[in-house]
């Protein structure tokens, strides 16, 4: 049974196996009225699902993987990779040229890239993971500045401990004030 979700291509062969194993039973009469061969049927049933069809990534669709704002070069990095791995016949002039465009303008890699002409995706990916190394640098001091500031602004679990609440004194006053009268 077709759930309309996967390839339609892919079915129609799985289909025609099965039909060719066992014979179509005779009640079947008036669906053999309107087809009137398995092309036909194939035909239309493609026809049907054409949108289902898996399409073939190209190279030109490496334009369309933006990095974002905020997102880290290594992130961007690996997307760019996963997604060009995945296209079977990928024109490197066309992933050299796509990485350089779809990175921020104002980037300093981007500045570096258009300086300096690379020709091959290795000497792009080399000088895309300098800046990686330089970014992860650059902020894991900022990090550990900034847990540090968060210790300094919690208190240390040993103080809570140490100093009894105000609560404490207040209750154990009133308990034994009644004790003590006479």
């Amino acid at each position: 049974m077709y759930d309309g979700t996967g390839d339609p291509d892919g079915h129609i062969a799985q289909y025609k196996q099965r039909m060719l194993s066992v014979a179509l039973p005779r009640e079947s009469h008036e669906a053999t009225m309107s087809i009137s061969s398995f092309a036909t049927l194939s035909d239309k049933f493609v026809e049907q699902f054409t949108s289902n069809r898996n399409l073939e990534k190209t190279s030109g669709s490496l334009y369309e993987i933006l990095q974002h704002r905020a997102e880290p070069l290594r992130s961007y990095i690996a997307r760019f990779n996963q997604e060009k791995v995945a296209i079977p016949k990928c024109n490197f002039p066309t992933a050299v040229s796509a990485f350089k465009r779809c990175k921020h303008p104002n980037g300093d890699l981007y500045n570096e890239l258009t300086k300096y002409q690379c020709k091959a995706m290795e000497d792009i990916l080399s000088r895309a993971w300098t800046h990686v190394k330089w970014e992860e640098d650059v902020a894991s001091p900022a990090k550990a500045h900034r847990k540090q500031d968060q210790k300094a602004m919690k208190p240390d679990r040993n103080d809570l401990y140490e100093r009894p609440s105000q609560r404490s004194i207040r209750d154990s006053r009133n308990r034994n004030w009644g004790r003590y009268q006479n």
